[in-house]
């Protein structure tokens, strides 16, 4: 990942000379961020850049907090007022990007997490059949595990079980039948879960029809690969194909990072 590296030195590198003093008006600021985008071809790259830059701003507005509000937000503080209209900016323009995945909880693994886990009802079996299109050639790099892995004869359950201990990446194939399958409830998502709050593990959405994803607390503070307005059903086949190899690919950067 030394393209990333690079891009996010130089997204701290530009904030840093051209941001972080923050004497102008965001709107401003925010055009001159567009117009640093101009020089990364790719909107992978593109995306990473901002990324970054979100992040730059997330800090310097938290150390404000701390140094000029007791580590509280300040509804009247012109500083803050104005790092919020930026990052709203930012994040416009990055829902128009390919998402750039994180791991939600900073923790210390209690446990080597290597495996790439996918949890979907088997009503939507024909999306986790794209999904293992799309992961095949890397099959040699990436531990991978589904349901199809069980053997006849083994217990399903302690397979299941091991597998979820095992798990670094967690892609949860969203639908209405996965939010009402019992077993996903009681079996898979509490200890996915609990792994990605306590173990480092990392929680990846693909929203496949549509479905009331946003009545899930527990769920949607998770990053979902494309918006709940754009389920995987009603995109064209290539905005579909791009959002797939997107998965794979930050899938590849959480497992790469550790």
């Amino acid at each position: 990942m030394q393209d990333e590296k690079i891009i996010r030195q130089e997204a701290k590198q530009f904030f840093n000379w051209h941001i972080g003093s923050g004497h102008r008006e965001p709107i401003k600021q925010f055009h001159e961020i567009k117009n640093r985008l101009y020089d990364f071809y790719s909107d992978e790259f593109k995306a990473v850049f901002l990324d970054e830059i979100q992040i730059c701003i997330n800090d310097q507005l938290l150390d404000h907090r701390k140094k000029a509000h007791g580590g509280q937000p300040d509804p009247n503080c012109q500083y803050e007022i104005g790092s919020e209209k930026l990052l709203f900016y930012t994040r416009q323009e990055l829902s128009t990007l390919p998402i750039v995945a994180h791991q939600l909880f900073k923790t210390n693994p209690a446990q080597v997490r290597n495996k790439v886990f996918v949890s979907y009802s088997h009503l939507d079996k024909e999306f986790l059949t794209d999904i293992q299109r799309h992961f095949k050639p890397f099959l040699r790099q990436i531990d991978f595990w589904d349901d199809t892995k069980i053997q006849p004869g083994q217990k399903w359950k302690d397979e299941i079980r091991k597998a979820i201990s095992e798990t670094k990446v967690a892609i949860l194939l969203v639908s209405t039948d996965f939010l009402g399958s019992d077993f996903i409830a009681s079996d898979e998502l509490p200890p996915l879960l609990k792994a990605a709050e306590e173990n480092g593990a990392v929680i990846l959405i693909v929203i496949l029809k549509p479905c009331l994803f946003e009545a899930f607390s527990e769920l949607n503070q998770y990053q979902a690969m494309n918006p709940p307005s754009k389920p995987l059903i009603k995109m064209d086949y290539t905005e579909k194909e791009d959002t797939l190899v997107n998965l794979v690919r930050q899938t590849k950067r959480i497992l790469n990072e550790n």
